[in-house]
């Protein structure tokens, strides 16, 4: 095979060192996200189960100086990275295990706003897996959630391998796909269809702008189609979106986890560049946290009358907050902040619950028959609040065409966050055996529920022996209840299990106000789900009742 000459071997420790010298000192403005990754790479460096392999970042950050950009002023260049990209690729191709000596990261997530140079970045990295990393028979899929996109990623690749090799006496470019036919290996780009992803032994993978795709099933496929090799690698890279129930925003805090240490998965690094919450996202002293190019393919100018824009115009403060300063924006009025929820978040067991002191207290949100119901059990020991929610759905739902989050709620089911009862309508007898089973371990004081569709459930139970107390739905009557558990919350007082099903519902709330002032939470969107919630904030209303009517007297 044809040998390329390389146009530059880089000093890039000396580049690394000063690049974080810089976030540290805060010349370099940089969110709490990006601090958290340099911290991890500063504490694995000194990590003895980790090489870290100086030629093998030297070999990829030179095979990228080979390749030649092809628009706007900076055609005709040759691929000079920046000091945040090798940051990132030192990271990616640097580590590997000292036992076993394989490439240390298989699992990759870049987060950052848009017209910073990703999609070149990853394509640059996608030729290097083609045809520089040591792979024969290398498959390298590219895949986009639209047409579109899968276009723009072919074009750019098909650009570079065009400046680098014009005459194909290496790379050869056909309709789709960028092929070496002496390591038979290639680059097929495809539109987001799982479907034709069969087959394949995929080397290094790619799933560009993420942030849109409706379920996990393309990535998924992706990954298990790499058992085979050694050194697989999934690059997963998108800006912010519009809709945190879609998997993307799970993967996003499945990172923000692992980077602050409070998850472990040593094959998953992530770099996400974007503002803090507590930043002002029209002050421009805070744009390069999400923008690391700026000044280089992000004009400031432009990003100025894109925020200006905004400003006079709310409709469009969402959409340039999300694509231009990378911060999630779910719904135009956000209830509980996700650090608040994340932080709350405990693995509570139904035996924590078991032969305590105090009384439970059950919040049931029935919903509809087809649909999800939950169950929530809260414990108050002195000023901090327990709560274990079971969500329930109907296992036809699940074989529904119709239903939009059947995917989803098949992901929860598998990881046994979400519980599933037989026929087409939920079984409320399976659920009450569930409350049966908790009330057993710790006496229950009392249930609040919905009297909607629920009647029949609430004769049962009270035969049972549970005491069973209706709940009005009403604005009035949730508004103390829903105060409360907002600032339980906000002031850490409140622990909630880890559970997915929970974060969803605690995303999509939107906080309803009547003219008096009364509060309660509703749904962002019709088909977005808020049981776990409604459950949760019945639950604190059935423990503020009985203090308010019980505290100080001996009824247990």
């Amino acid at each position: 095979m044809e040998k390329i000459k390389h146009t530059r071997k880089p000093s890039f420790s000396r580049t690394i060192t000063t690049y974080i010298k810089n976030v540290k000192s805060g010349k370099i403005p940089s969110g709490i996200h990006l601090k958290n990754a340099i911290a991890r790479y500063e504490r694995d460096r000194k990590n003895k189960i980790f090489i870290f392999k100086k030629n093998k970042v030297e070999q990829v950050i030179n095979y990228i100086a080979t390749l030649k950009h092809f628009m706007g002023r900076h055609a005709g260049k040759n691929f000079i990275l920046e000091p945040w990209q090798v940051f990132v690729v030192a990271n990616i191709y640097g580590f590997y295990f000292r036992k076993g000596n394989k490439r240390r990261f298989q699992n990759v997530y870049l987060e950052i706003a848009r017209k910073n140079g990703k999609t070149a970045l990853v394509c640059a990295l996608v030729l290097y897996h083609l045809a520089a990393d040591d792979e024969a028979g290398a498959e390298c899929l590219l895949t986009a959630n639209s047409l579109e996109q899968a276009k723009i990623d072919f074009q750019m690749s098909y650009g570079f391998v065009h400046g680098l090799d014009p005459d194909n006496k290496v790379y050869k470019t056909r309709f789709k796909d960028i092929y070496i036919e002496e390591t038979n290996s290639f680059i097929k780009v495809l539109a987001s269809d799982s479907s034709r992803l069969d087959g394949y032994n995929c080397s290094c993978g790619v799933i560009d702008e993420y942030h849109s795709a409706p379920d996990a099933r393309v990535r998924d496929v992706i990954r298990s189609s790499q058992g085979m090799r050694a050194e697989p690698m999934l690059l997963t890279i998108t800006t912010a979106g519009f809709d945190k129930t879609l998997p993307c925003y799970d993967l996003r805090t499945v990172a923000t986890e692992i980077i602050q240490g409070i998850k472990t998965d040593e094959t998953f690094f992530s770099i996400i560049y974007s503002i803090d919450e507590e930043d002002d996202w029209a002050d421009p002293k805070v744009w390069k946290k999400s923008n690391p190019n700026l000044g280089v393919t992000v004009n400031e100018d432009f990003l100025a009358r894109e925020v200006l824009q905004a400003k006079n115009s709310p409709a469009d403060e969402t959409g340039v907050k999300t694509k231009n300063l990378n911060v999630w924006c779910d719904s135009s009025s956000t209830w509980i902040p996700d650090d608040y929820v994340l932080a709350s978040q405990l693995p509570i067991s139904y035996e924590f619950f078991e032969n305590q002191s105090e009384p439970t207290f059950v919040g049931v949100d029935l919903a509809s028959n087809v649909d999800l119901t939950a169950v929530s059990y809260l414990y108050v020991s002195g000023d901090t609040y327990y709560f274990k929610t079971d969500t329930y759905i109907p296992m036809d739902t699940l074989r529904s065409d119709k239903h939009f989050d059947k995917e989803l709620y098949k992901e929860w089911v598998y990881s046994k966050y979400l519980k599933t009862t037989n026929g087409n309508v939920t079984d409320y007898s399976f659920i009450l055996k569930d409350i049966l089973m908790m009330h057993s371990l710790n006496e229950i004081f009392s249930i609040y529920y919905d009297k909607w569709n629920a009647n029949q459930f609430a004769i049962t139970a009270t035969d049972e022996g549970l005491n069973m107390v209706p709940f009005s739905q009403s604005i009035a009557n949730f508004n103390n209840y829903t105060k409360e558990f907002e600032r339980l919350i906000l002031s850490g007082k409140i622990f909630i299990d880890d559970s997915p099903v929970t974060r969803y519902c605690l995303r999509n709330v939107e906080i309803k106000m009547d003219w008096n002032g009364n509060v309660k939470p509703v749904k962002s969107a019709e088909r977005k789900k808020i049981d776990s919630v409604i459950s949760m904030i019945s639950a604190l209303g059935a423990y503020m009742d009985y203090q308010d009517d019980y505290k100080g007297t001996n009824i247990f």
